[in-house]
């Protein structure tokens, strides 16, 4: 196993942690902006605090020419969470479902690259897409 399929792993394991909060956070009436808020100025925490250890230095250089996109990561991240908690909040509507559709955001991140970056699928990762597609609409099924 490579360690990037390792970090991929953790990953997953540490996504399905934080939506699984989430939804422990909106069955106790803790929804909404503030708690994206507060996960998000926690998390830049957590992040920042751990650059500072590994004495990563604060790139100055290739921030400066990439503020729209850094501004776009964040609104888009933000208003999307919000987005989250406020569906898994709602009456009705499974953790698991609303998790499983919103996971599949990493769909719409190749489709924009194929469209926008010029970015190419292979035949296996555009049978994997389609795979991603067919198993979201299985889910809107009970």
């Amino acid at each position: 196993m490579t360690q990037g399929f390792v970090l991929t792993l953790l990953a997953l394991l540490l996504y399905g942690v934080w939506g699984f909060s989430y939804k422990l956070l909106s069955l106790k009436e803790i929804q909404g902006e503030w708690v994206v808020a507060l996960v998000m100025l926690f998390g830049a925490a957590i992040s920042a605090s751990l650059a500072m250890a590994r004495s990563d230095p604060f790139p100055f250089d290739k921030i400066s020419g990439n503020i729209p996109w850094l501004v776009l990561a964040a609104l888009s991240g933000a208003v999307g969470n919000i987005f989250l908690v406020k569906a898994m909040a709602f009456p009705g509507l499974s953790s698991g479902v609303v998790l499983a559709i919103s996971g599949a955001y990493p769909l719409v991140a190749a489709l924009l690259a194929y469209f926008f970056l010029s970015e190419q699928l292979t035949s296996i990762q555009a049978i994997g897409t389609a795979a991603i597609v067919f198993g979201v609409g299985l889910l809107m099924f009970k």
